[in-house]
């Protein structure tokens, strides 16, 4: 099988994920195809409940597909051992939460650091990229501060400086900016802009219409589908 083009990331064809409940299954996300390319700036709305975390998790490595295949620089993610699955999420994808999941014990700095130590980096290249990534999200003041000394706007800021710590190729956030209030939401989505702007694919979920608005490419969903599709 030949890859796809150097500029496609990841490619989903046809999948869906279903979940055993009590009740019964549950379909989350239903029969979809969708190609995440280099560079790429796209939104995923729709209802809560829809499907929307659920595909981003599967975009992400971290979740498997019940149907369908899912494509990373062209190889089947479920060909992949667990460990070049863990791999592949340490040294290409970065994730960005609503709820930051900073280590609470460790300072900013040390959260940054860490994904960049599981990938062995080099103790003086961690040094200098964390101050690089702490510089960029404008906390280089603040790199000895704890999470509990820190507002939510400086959290995620932190939580996006560890998620591009290893310069991931593509770069996924659900609800970035939930928790958060407007002004300093809008704050993270030009941090997020900028991030894109340098060149890392980005894919956001977002019930935020003004975010997802700054997106190039927006996909509805609905129902477990990709229900329409716009870009500008």
């Amino acid at each position: 099988m030949n890859g796809p083009p150097s500029s496609l990331i990841v490619r989903a064809i046809g999948v869906s994920r279903q979940f055993t409940m009590p009740a019964g299954p549950v379909t989350a996300v239903r029969d979809v195809t969708l190609e995440i390319g280099a560079g790429e700036h796209a939104a995923i709305r729709g209802p809560s409940g829809c499907g929307k975390s659920t595909l981003l998790h599967m975009l992400g490595c971290v979740d498997s597909p019940t149907a369908g295949t899912l494509l990373f620089d062209g190889q089947d993610v479920s060909s992949l051992s667990d460990a070049a699955r863990s791999r592949l999420r340490l040294r290409q994808i970065g994730f960005v939460f609503q709820r930051f999941f900073l280590l609470p014990m460790l300072t900013a700095a040390e959260n940054v650091e860490l994904p960049q130590a599981e990938a062995g980096a080099a103790r003086d290249d961690r040094t200098r990229r964390t101050r690089e990534l702490l510089e960029f999200v404008g906390l280089g003041a603040r790199s000895d501060h704890r999470p509990s000394q820190l507002s939510g706007g400086e959290m995620q800021r932190v939580a996006i400086a560890r998620a591009l710590a290893n310069r991931p190729r593509l770069l996924l956030a659900d609800e970035p900016t939930g928790e958060l209030d407007q002004s300093t939401g809008e704050q993270i989505a030009a941090l997020l802009d900028r991030v894109n702007a340098d060149g890392t694919a980005l894919v956001i979920v977002t019930h935020d219409g003004v975010l997802a608005d700054r997106a190039r490419r927006v996909l509805m969903m609905k129902d477990g589908r990709i229900e329409r599709e716009s870009t500008r």
